[in-house]
């Protein structure tokens, strides 16, 4: 039994090192072909179809082989990482003083925190689902589209933070917002991961969203002694 299990061990890591190989791969071929003024229109519509009909397009992410949305993924990882990195600057420097509080490497390594926590927080729940999905193998990409498909709603509410700019009181409606979205986008995750999974039964399903989850959080906990808050 204990022979068994570290074949299994071994081929996990094997798997999620050729994964992450051609993972690594693909990102840069897709990100060498990403025209944020061009493809800006066909992302816009792409968060348009997930306001729609969020669950089917879920589902197609899910199902999708050719991984054709992945490039709508990049593109929305990179406004979501621009719109933090604003919204971080505007709250952190409100005044010359607050710029001049840390030193150039402290300014720099917080923004970078900032601007990296999203990315690790798509990678670690795709790997957690990529390792507990055993039945239904699904590629890393197909993973990493789906989960940030379900996490439009966080990205807009971030995006729409940027309001925060123009004056500090909108904070006070902006908070409840982020809060709905925020909710919106854990919905989205659980319908996401019950495709990936395929798995048709949600009562059936729950357990495994609940373990996934719990892994993630444990994980956040980890990362978020980095102050890297995912």
């Amino acid at each position: 039994m204990e022979e068994n299990e570290n074949k299994e061990s071994a081929v996990n890591k094997e798997e999620i090192k050729a994964e992450t190989v051609k993972t690594a791969k693909e990102v840069k071929e897709t990100i060498k072909n990403v025209n944020i003024k061009k493809d800006a229109k066909a992302t816009t519509g792409f968060i348009t179809e997930m306001v729609k009909k969020p669950l089917e397009r879920l589902k197609e992410i899910a199902d999708d082989k050719e991984n054709k949305d992945f490039k709508y993924a990049i593109v929305l990882v990179i406004v979501w990482i621009i719109a933090l990195a604003i919204v971080h600057l505007a709250r952190r420097y409100a005044s010359i003083d607050d710029f001049f509080a840390y030193s150039f490497t402290k300014h720099f390594l917080t923004l970078l925190k900032v601007m990296v926590a999203p990315i690790i927080g798509i990678i670690v729940m795709s790997l957690i689902i990529f390792i507990v999905n055993k039945n239904n193998k699904k590629s890393f990409i197909t993973i990493m589209t789906a989960i940030t498909a379900a996490k439009i709603p966080v990205i807009v509410a971030d995006i729409v933070s940027i309001l925060y700019v123009i004056s500090n009181s909108i904070s006070k409606l902006l908070t409840p917002f982020t809060s709905f979205c925020t909710i919106i986008s854990i919905i989205f995750t659980f319908f996401g991961v019950k495709a990936l999974c395929g798995e048709e039964n949600n009562t059936k399903f729950l357990k495994t969203f609940i373990i996934i989850q719990a892994i993630y959080y444990v994980a956040y906990l980890v990362i978020s002694y980095l102050e890297i808050y995912i």
